[in-house]
């Protein structure tokens, strides 16, 4: 098995408890609002949320769905780790793909994003680096869309 592995930041105008809360903990309620063209649903399948919980996205029609185990949580310091384990996201030559989000507080208000993925690959494969630079943008998009939807809707807290 190879691990290969990428780093990401963005600067968001929304505070890190907001983004948090939003990314973490009401997911099934923020991401198919945030997202409609490409998320359908969220929902927890198994467990209450902490280190062991399954979570599925069902993705628009057409590109299936996601399921991701949550690996680490840490509601204090804003820090996430969650594993795709099954569905879509998952090419013929990824085992899992795991990431860490860490999202530090800035003193204007708003907060860092940074995200660590590691993609597990099946055996020997190699990631193309195309794959890799597609999962950064999409991850930024996705950090961008939930903002985005935050900042529209002042009154989500």
């Amino acid at each position: 098995m190879g691990v290969f592995t990428s780093e990401s930041e963005l600067v968001s105008p929304v505070s890190a408890a907001k983004l948090f809360k939003a990314i973490v903990v009401d997911a099934a309620n923020v991401f198919p609002k945030a997202l409609p063209n490409f998320i359908k649903s969220a929902e927890t399948i198994e467990g209450d949320g902490g280190p062991g919980t399954i979570k599925k996205l069902t993705l628009a029609e057409g590109l299936g769905f996601v399921k991701h185990q949550v690996d680490a949580i840490d509601t204090e310091n804003y820090v996430y780790n969650y594993s795709v384990i099954e569905g879509s996201a998952l090419s013929d030559t990824l085992e899992k793909i795991s990431y860490e989000y860490k999202l530090v507080g800035t003193d204007d208000g708003g907060s860092i994003v940074k995200c660590m993925s590691k993609y597990y690959t099946k055996g020997d494969e190699k990631l193309a680096e195309e794959f890799v630079k597609a999962g950064k943008e999409r991850s930024a998009a996705f950090t961008k869309a939930i903002q985005d939807f935050i900042l529209a809707n002042p009154h989500y807290n």
